[in-house]
């Protein structure tokens, strides 16, 4: 009769105990064995020899390796199964693993049970029937591990005060404007972000002065490293500032909205006083290729609008989960 068992190696011994016949009366082992297998098979027959010698202590075990003839019992390694065969029974085990050792122990469990088995008492005809044997519980399964955020992916928000200065061109006094702005940015090594702020000053050209607000809106690709609570970053992109702009003191004076486009470049730093909060400082440039001549009836152009605005900002970040 042959069977394929596949045995959690923890419970080996309660499963095979009760999976082999056991006889009425105790039968004695034998006063000698010979274990043969592989030369270099998992498990070996001295392994196998090693852990049966404790099982059978009356018994004189000793182990062949080499090729498999006739014998009191074989043990045949079989890849991810192992085969034990001892007193014309045969049983396989499933082991894709490779224990050797756990393997030599369940082979020797196996060897024992058959060679000699527990005597076991017939109950009396008197004696009350015993109460069937509990069923095994099955093990709970072990708690499943916090799932854990990945750490590549974090995001952070920075809101601070900014000031514009645009040098002073022709027709047309160094600008000064004041806002606030907020961003976004992704955090890794290389980042990306989105920003927007607002801000207002005046332009004060050689004949006219202008009041004038500014929507710059941001998108960025950069570049953050930190060591410590100091993280340092760098980054650019594309720049588009929605401007309101009207003259003062002039009659019959009309605000005019115009789009003006560029590109940004920015360095920043950040000292992380607490997990969530940092406090930032920041530089950057914005520059404008075709900026906008601005005409007043009936003297016509009077100057041009700034082609480059560097900025500072100081503020408060925060990290978002």
């Amino acid at each position: 009769m042959r069977g394929r068992w596949a045995i959690p190696f923890g419970a080996a011994s309660g499963l095979l105990a009760g999976m082999l016949p056991m006889p009425a009366a105790h039968a004695d082992a034998p006063p000698s064995l010979r274990v043969m297998g592989q030369d270099g098979a998992c498990p070996s027959p001295k392994q196998v020899a090693t852990v049966l010698e404790r099982m059978l202590p009356r018994t004189k075990v000793t182990a062949d390796a080499g090729a498999i003839t006739a014998a009191e019992v074989t043990v045949s390694d079989q890849g991810p199964r192992f085969r034990v065969n001892v007193g014309g029974q045969t049983r396989s085990f499933d082991d894709g693993a490779h224990q050797c050792a756990e393997r030599a122990r369940h082979a020797a469990v196996f060897i024992a049970l058959v060679l000699d088995p527990p005597a076991i008492a017939e109950p009396s005809s008197e004696a009350p029937a015993a109460s069937p044997a509990a069923a095994p519980t099955a093990a709970p399964p072990p708690p499943k591990a916090p799932e854990r955020r990945p750490d590549g992916w974090r995001w952070d928000a920075a809101l601070g005060a900014v000031v514009l200065v645009a040098p002073q061109a022709e027709h047309r006094q160094t600008a000064v404007a004041q806002g606030i702005a907020a961003f976004v940015r992704s955090k890794r090594g290389i980042h990306w972000g989105l920003g927007v702020g607002v801000a207002h000053g005046e332009l004060r050209f050689d004949v006219a002065t202008a009041d004038a607000w500014w929507i710059p809106i941001d998108v960025a690709l950069g570049f953050s490293t930190r060591g410590g609570s100091w993280e340092l970053g760098a980054e650019m992109g594309p720049n588009a500032s929605i401007l309101s702009i009207a003259g003062k003191d002039l009659k019959q004076a009309q605000r005019q909205i115009r789009v003006e486009v560029g590109g940004r470049g920015a360095a920043w730093s950040r000292f992380w006083f607490t997990e969530k909060f940092a406090a930032f400082l920041s530089a950057s440039a914005v520059v404008r290729p075709y900026p906008y001549v601005l005409d007043i009836d009936p003297r016509g152009g009077i100057g041009e609008m700034p082609a480059v605005w560097l900025d500072a900002s100081a503020g408060v970040a925060v990290m978002l989960e």
